[in-house]
């Protein structure tokens, strides 16, 4: 499978026109503060990046009260936070145990969330088919969603030789 980190996704969604917050990577404390500073207001997010889901639900092994996913209203704030993350080992439901090393981390400009929907591009293993999966339910319970009420979960096959049919996405 095709692992694409939250910062990756974002570039591809940029490319193709579709609006996303500022933000970058970066790999060094010092590109995170960076980063932080050159974005519109003073509020940011900071979020580890691993290929797992659950981040801001996570907890690192080294620092238990810091979860993966990190808002903060002071941009002061973004080198102690980015220190932590960076080099830390992240656990969520989806590491296991062992958890997940930080070698990025993605600073992103807040915003007000009105609303949070889910949607996810995969495979869906059974019909060997491209899925794409939408839900109105969205933010870091979509497992939940699924448990509780999979009717909340819309799902749309690609087909393989001509892709998304547009009135199926409607």
């Amino acid at each position: 499978p095709v692992n694409i980190h939250e910062y990756q996704a974002k570039q591809v969604f940029r490319r193709f026109g579709i609006p996303v917050l500022e933000g970058g990577v970066a790999e060094t404390v010092e590109e995170a503060v960076a980063l932080a500073e050159r974005l519109p207001g003073e509020v940011v997010v900071v979020k580890a990046q691993i290929h797992a889901g659950g981040r801001g639900k996570g907890r690192f092994q080294e620092f238990p009260e810091r979860g993966g996913v990190v808002v903060l209203k002071d941009k002061g704030e973004v080198g102690a936070v980015a220190g932590e993350m960076l080099g830390s080992t992240l656990v969520t439901k989806q590491t296991g145990p062992e958890g997940s090393k930080v070698n990025k981390v993605f600073v992103e400009a807040g915003c007000a969330i009105a609303h949070e929907y889910y949607v996810a591009v995969t495979v869906d293993r059974q019909q060997s088919l491209p899925v794409m999966m939408v839900s109105p339910e969205g933010g870091m319970d979509i497992e939940e969603v699924a448990e509780n009420t999979p009717e909340a979960i819309h799902k749309i096959w690609a087909d393989p030789l001509n892709g998304l049919d547009r009135n199926d996405c409607l």
